[in-house]
């Protein structure tokens, strides 16, 4: 790596660790407060779930419409183990994920003879199946049926109680996982899985007959999305202290889903904008309403105006329809696509010039 890229990294790595200090500090303490120290955490829960849900759309292809439902089956585990066994969340959230791993490799083998909407479509049904599954007599003594599974709210263990506050200690446990998730993923996609996984994603033949086992790298790429996917619920239930049936959706798939082709597919950079997005997406919303953007009177009743949760799902197929068009690498790639867009018109206007001095002659010549 180069050293300038190096210096980067170690600079934001220390950003992220001074994070939940720097509101005690000078300046800092004017738009950093214990609200936004929660965010940051929340960031880290929303990193961790869509980078497994880009290592399986983004690098291997398989279109997804249910990783809502594994983010639900590692909060669950989570929440289970740590309320009925007292398990802490440093054991519980690596065991949520192991779980909810060895489910997705196994959930893989049916997925092996689905390929584009089929296996969206197949995978929308288990995120339609999996509210009901929690509500199932003889699992809802486990899993609370529709009251669902309430949590104590995060404390410091005894021996760091002098060093972080509550929410100090939330924010450590799920942005350090989430860096460390941050970490493998780069490493991972860079590594002949990486690879395998890429060559899987833009033709399955062409990948079969440079030696990639396709069935054995299409289970692990749901595996390792399941993994994060479970690690992210973990969290999740961790800092929310709450998770029912009605918590994961599959309004919530389809988002994380929109999310992360906003942020970019295939691009590990393109993932931390998504999860920024994902964690912020409220208060984007609650931006565009203050501005006057999204007051648009009858849309649905004629005559009144309809408030902006009801807009929101309009405005993320908006912003989603205007990627793909626009920009199909995402926010990370809009830089590409300027400087390539200014290249264009460059290369016209100087054809153009050569054209216009050229003599009639040379222009008969050249055509």
């Amino acid at each position: 790596m180069r050293p300038l890229r190096v210096a980067a990294i170690a600079g934001a790595l220390l950003l992220l660790l001074a994070f939940p200090y720097l509101e005690t500090w000078p300046v800092f303490d004017r738009f950093l407060n214990t609200f936004r120290t929660f965010q940051a955490a929340q960031f880290g829960v929303w990193l961790t779930i869509l980078l497994g849900l880009n290592l399986l759309t983004g690098y291997s292809g398989q279109i997804s419409l249910g990783h809502g439902a594994f983010v639900g089956i590692g909060a669950y585990v989570a929440a289970i183990t740590m309320t009925e066994f007292g398990v802490p969340v440093f054991v519980a959230v690596p065991v949520a994920g192991l779980a909810t791993g060895a489910l997705g490799f196994a959930l893989g083998m049916p997925a092996l003879r689905l390929t584009g909407p089929y296996l969206a479509i197949a995978t929308l049904a288990m995120m339609v199946a999996f509210p009901q599954i929690m509500k199932l007599n003889g699992i809802n003594d486990w899993t609370g049926g529709n009251q669902g599974i309430m949590l104590d709210a995060p404390r410091v263990p005894g021996l760091l109680e002098s060093l972080v506050t509550d929410r100090q200690w939330l924010y450590y446990s799920c942005m350090v996982p989430a860096l460390l998730l941050l970490g493998m993923a780069w490493n991972l996609t860079r590594s002949r899985i990486g690879r395998a996984l890429r060559a899987l994603r833009d033709t399955e033949i062409g990948a079969e007959q440079m030696g990639v086992n396709v069935a054995l790298y299409k289970m692990t790429a749901f595996g390792l999305s399941a993994f994060y996917a479970g690690t992210g619920g973990a969290l999740y239930v961790f800092s929310a202290t709450f998770i029912s049936p009605q918590t994961f959706d599959v309004t919530l798939s389809i988002t994380m889903l929109v999310m992360v082709v906003l942020g970019g597919l295939a691009s590990i950079p393109g993932t931390v904008v998504a999860a920024v997005i994902m964690t912020f997406r409220n208060e984007l919303v609650d931006g565009l309403a203050d501005f006057g953007l999204l007051e648009l009177p009858g849309t649905l009743v004629p005559g009144q105006q309809q408030s902006p949760d009801m807009l929101r799902g309009a405005l993320y197929g908006i912003m989603l329809i205007v990627t793909v068009m626009l920009v199909p690498r995402g926010i990370v790639g809009l830089p590409a696509a300027l400087r390539n867009i200014r290249l264009r018109d460059s290369l016209a206007a100087a054809r153009q010039l050569v054209a216009g001095r050229s003599t009639p002659a040379e222009r008969s010549q050249t055509r």
